[in-house]
């Protein structure tokens, strides 16, 4: 039981993780910005982030909110969409009913096939709802990601 709880808190956080990077990847995909090499930074003074300003949920409260160079306030939709996401991807492992002592190829490939396909949801509502439109290279993802998950189920 306790190791159960250590698994499914060690999701949440992962979920979390990935909350964090749907909010860099909302900002930046529409601005056509980098989302993989290009270190974090403040939208509004462009000062790059150090660690202890990364981490999801924490700096933000610890920060109050703002930005720890500038001191200008930080948007909610943030910490919002961290917490949501890691509630959702917390949600998403318990309802896989994933043994996670005794994984096979087939949950693995299961688990992986989700999480992208969750980020690809996320990131493509997240856009959607700021700009008003639809990122192709998004969508373009999932569909890849669907695809190549049916032709793995084809091959089984």
């Amino acid at each position: 039981m306790i190791l159960q709880i250590i698994i499914y808190l060690c999701f949440y956080i992962i979920g979390v993780v990935l909350g964090s990077f749907f909010t860099l990847a909302i900002y930046r995909i529409p601005l056509k910005q980098d989302i993989t090499h290009t270190r974090s930074y403040c939208p509004k003074c462009n000062h790059s982030l150090g660690f202890f300003d990364l981490i999801p949920i924490l700096s933000y409260l610890f920060l109050g909110g703002k930005c720890r160079y500038c001191h200008e306030k930080i948007s909610k939709r943030y910490i919002i969409i961290e917490i949501i996401s890691g509630i959702v991807y917390l949600l998403l492992i318990i309802s896989l009913k994933i043994n996670f002592l005794n994984m096979s190829l087939n949950s693995i490939v299961k688990l992986l096939y989700t999480t992208l396909i969750y980020s690809a949801v996320f990131i493509l509502l997240g856009i959607a709802k700021e700009t008003k439109k639809i990122s192709k290279s998004v969508l373009l993802f999932g569909l890849v990601v669907q695809v190549l998950y049916i032709i793995y189920l084809c091959i089984l």
